[in-house]
């Protein structure tokens, strides 16, 4: 796995190498402030880097803190944003591989170097992606548009995570992420865009890991996406979106679970007002295991609504039907129909405090040996409140039901909670520290399954 995290650290270098060529800066000048903030505890990969968490798009610090003016920029008034980052975290835990019996703490010690750029100047990152490998295409919500008012946009990041664990060194890991995106919006209302998100990982500890894996369930993944969206009228916004999710775990126990999945989506737009659109959505799925016998082609159809109404109000809500159909006619591949849901909201009501409403419902492809699929159904819900110029305060929440569809007789539905709450510190523009405790609980028909586990966080972040 290093061989492939060393060769997308050199691609990623090369963009950035690229674009600061393109601009004409160079690396010798001062840094700008960038702002800090803490990635949401979700159970997709987790590594949001600092400066934008995995729902919120806009600066955590005080008014002052944010740029003001271009004479501020990085890279002059022309260029973009240059952002150096780097996190140490502390997590003691007294359940590490979420098990209900013969329970283990540990105590996790995280380095998360990182940079990210942005041309033209941005003070946010363009786009958010959470690859989640159990949603067919790899993405359990729909991205959110990125848009912007600029004639193109050119944006790359690499991060890492190094994890040492105090209860078994041979746990320790180095995980990563690397992306970009260029987006170009042509005077005729076409804009074309290109996204790419690598991951090397690995899943979270669980008593179902055990039945494939002693040790880490090591993966990489990749999701690359090309988009056409053309505003054809003042009324009327095609969309399409073209995107392929690979995934490949390490050991050879666990290569049932490696699959490449090819996506096609069709979106047809009406715009009511300048915050209101409602859209028609179509979705082809082509899900292909390496050696499992569990291919798949999925079909969607959704109606929904896009509504801005006002600054304090964002709101993304679809809903509409799945059908998948295995190509495999044996016993216990049983097709699957049902509702599918996507809703994402954020609430700002007062200046400095805000909530965040997430529910989505799918069938999802299995994460177990012995399981066909799994319906999820989850919710998460977040409150941020700035206390002061220098505190912050933060309470995440996140429900999920997964009713596994089992190729054995025993029946698995499991429903999981996490509560999150959070405290942010403001030392310095450029330095934060967050303390916060996490409970994760597990109920399941299959008591195997069940676990508590208790997390005590404390990190401090420095960003440029």
């Amino acid at each position: 796995m290093s061989s492939k995290l060393y060769s997308r650290g050199i691609f990623v270098a090369g963009v950035c190498w690229a674009v600061l060529q393109a601009t004409g800066v160079s690396a010798g000048m001062e840094s700008n402030e960038t702002a800090l903030t803490a990635a949401a505890d979700t159970p997709a990969v987790e590594d949001v880097p600092m400066g934008q968490s995995a729902e919120r798009e806009e600066s955590l610090l005080p008014e002052d803190a944010s740029v003001k003016g271009e004479d501020e920029e990085l890279f002059g008034k022309k260029g973009g944003y240059f952002h150096p980052y780097l996190s140490l975290s502390g997590e003691w835990t007294d359940n590490l591989y979420n098990l209900k019996d013969d329970t283990q703490s540990n105590f996790l010690t995280k380095v998360s170097p990182g940079v990210w750029l942005a041309v033209p100047r941005a003070k946010i990152i363009p786009v958010t992606i959470t690859p989640h490998n159990t949603s067919a295409g790899g993405l359990q919500q729909q991205l959110k548009d990125h848009s912007g008012t600029d004639r193109y946009q050119v944006y790359a990041l690499g991060g890492l995570d190094f994890l040492t664990y105090s209860d078994d060194s041979d746990l320790d890991s180095v995980d990563g992420n690397f992306e970009g995106l260029a987006r170009y919006n042509m005077r005729g209302g076409l804009s074309l865009q290109l996204l790419d998100r690598y991951s090397l990982g690995h899943d979270r500890f669980d008593a179902g890991n055990a039945l494939t894996s002693e040790k880490l369930r090591e993966f990489d993944s990749n999701i690359v996406m090309a988009t056409a969206d053309w505003l054809v009228t003042e009324k009327v916004r095609l969309k399409a979106d073209l995107s392929n999710f690979n995934l490949d775990y390490e050991d050879e126990i666990n290569y049932f679970l490696n699959r490449d999945d090819d996506v096609l989506d069709l979106y047809g737009y009406y715009i009511y007002s300048e915050k209101t659109s409602f859209f028609i959505q179509y979705s082809l799925m082509e899900v292909t295991y390496d050696i499992s016998p569990l291919d798949n082609q999925q079909d969607y159809l959704y109606g929904g609504m896009k509504w801005d109404t006002t600054e304090k109000l964002s709101l993304l809500f679809k809903a509409g039907y799945q059908q998948k159909e295995y190509d495999t006619e044996t016993s216990g591949h049983r097709d699957y129909d049902g509702l599918a849901l996507d809703l994402q909201s954020t609430y700002r009501f007062r200046e400095r405090a805000e909530l965040v409403l997430n529910v989505y419902r799918k069938n999802e492809e299995t994460d177990s040996a012995v399981a066909l699929d799994k319906e999820v159904t989850g919710v998460y819900l977040r409150y941020f409140q700035q206390y002061t110029d220098k505190i912050f305060g933060r309470f995440d929440f996140r429900y999920e039901d997964a009713d596994y569809r089992q190729l054995i007789s025993q029946d698995r539905d499991d429903d999981r909670f996490i509560l999150r709450p959070a405290v942010q510190y403001l030392f310095r523009k450029w330095l934060m520290a967050e303390l916060a405790y996490s409970y994760d609980s597990r109920n399941s028909t299959d008591d195997y399954f069940d676990y508590d586990t208790n997390t005590i966080i404390a990190s401090i972040n420095f960003a440029l």
